[in-house]
């Protein structure tokens, strides 16, 4: 009998921890939904007198085709506009600026993903021709709410201090005018958007690219699913040029599992 109960207390610990492992693997949508709350709590920090937040915000897509996209933050200042990406992935990650894909790895098991950098490009473009302003007066940043990243990552790749980095931009970029028009404007769209017939229509467009070949990006996960191999195609961007990082990108221009099988071999040996 003890033997018995000693046998099921491991059975049950083992499924435990598989269906942690599990979960863990690409964030479903609720896993990304808490992601994106616990960004927004973060950014109550900032002084709300010198910056103004938004938060998951349909746009359409620059191409003016009828689609839309959907940006997790927006942060507006004299300091620029922020438009903010959040990622919430467990394990390792892997990724250069310059790579079509990134990695994923938990314990040993790689699940690849789409560059955030490219996907959130998109997002600046659809916002930069909303307002009407210059991409220069943008700031791309991608934000893991708890990354463990294991290769070098860009400057705008950042997994702490979310409030810090933002406020660390000082130069004006802004006058009051722009701000004040940006923010009529933006929240106008807040109050004539209805987000359960966003997401519905947003979710379409997911399924639809799906079945049709690579057309949308993929800003959200459909529920179950995980990223297709090849990921859909984006706006050219300044982090896609074709100019491979020294020993980052493979001839293919993908993430090669091996390299972070290799330093997942080299940490388990060291």
């Amino acid at each position: 009998m003890v033997l018995l109960a000693a046998t099921l207390i491991l059975g049950l610990m083992i499924a435990t921890s598989l269906v942690g492992v599990l979960a863990g693997l690409r964030p479903h949508r609720s896993k990304g939904a808490a992601g994106e709350r616990m960004a927004a709590k973060r950014l109550l920090d900032l002084n709300p007198e010198i910056f103004r937040t938004f938060h998951d915000l349909y746009l359409p897509r620059p191409e003016g085709d009828g689609t839309i996209t959907q940006i997790d933050h927006l942060v507006i200042s004299r300091f620029g506009i922020f438009v903010i990406e959040t990622k919430n992935y467990d394990g390792w990650i892997f990724g250069g600026a310059r790579q079509k894909l990134w990695t994923q790895s938990i314990f040993g098991r790689n699940t690849q993903f789409q560059n955030p950098l490219h996907q959130n490009y998109l997002h600046v473009q659809a916002t930069k021709a909303f307002l009407s302003l210059a991409e220069r007066q943008f700031h791309s940043l991608v934000f893991f709410v708890d990354g463990d990243f294991r290769s070098e990552m860009p400057e705008n790749v950042i997994c702490s201090d979310l409030c810090g980095w933002i406020a660390g931009h000082r130069a004006t970029l802004l006058n009051d005018e722009t701000i004040r028009e940006s923010i009529r404007r933006l929240e106008e769209l807040e109050r004539q958007t209805d987000r359960k017939a966003a997401k519905a229509k947003l979710l379409q467009q997911l399924k639809r690219g799906n079945r049709q070949g690579p057309r949308v990006t993929g800003e959200r996960d459909l529920p179950g699913e995980i990223a297709a191999t090849q990921p859909p195609p984006l706006p050219p961007s300044p982090w896609n040029t074709g100019r491979p990082e020294p020993g980052a990108v493979p001839p293919n221009g993908q993430f090669a599992h091996a390299d972070a099988r290799q330093f997942i071999a080299g940490v388990r040996s060291a």
